[in-house]
């Protein structure tokens, strides 16, 4: 899946994020499942809590980062279509 820079991500509905101390990790609690995520991830995912724009996270993580924009794009985009395929992830899309 390829995102448009001005697709809006979101978690998707009953999804979280929380930080579980008796496994000492953070969990993605999504309806009758729970996925361990890897710290990138939990990065990633703790910042849509409310819709954000592809081409805004991919600005905001390769500034934060020092990272080529193009990188961030290629991983982020890896990353969130994984997750939008297992419904973690939701795209809210403009109309044409």
């Amino acid at each position: 899946m390829s995102f448009a820079p001005d697709d809006r991500l979101v978690l998707a509905r009953g999804v979280r994020v929380r930080f579980d101390p008796v496994r000492n990790c953070h969990v993605l609690l999504a309806p009758e499942r729970v996925l361990f995520p890897c710290p990138t991830s939990v990065e990633i995912l703790g910042r849509l809590g409310e819709p954000r724009s592809f081409g805004a996270l991919v600005a905001e993580l390769a500034a934060e980062f020092d990272a080529p924009a193009e990188e961030i794009g290629r991983d982020l985009e890896a990353l969130l279509s994984d997750l939008v395929a297992q419904r973690v992830v939701r795209v809210e899309r403009r109309a044409a």
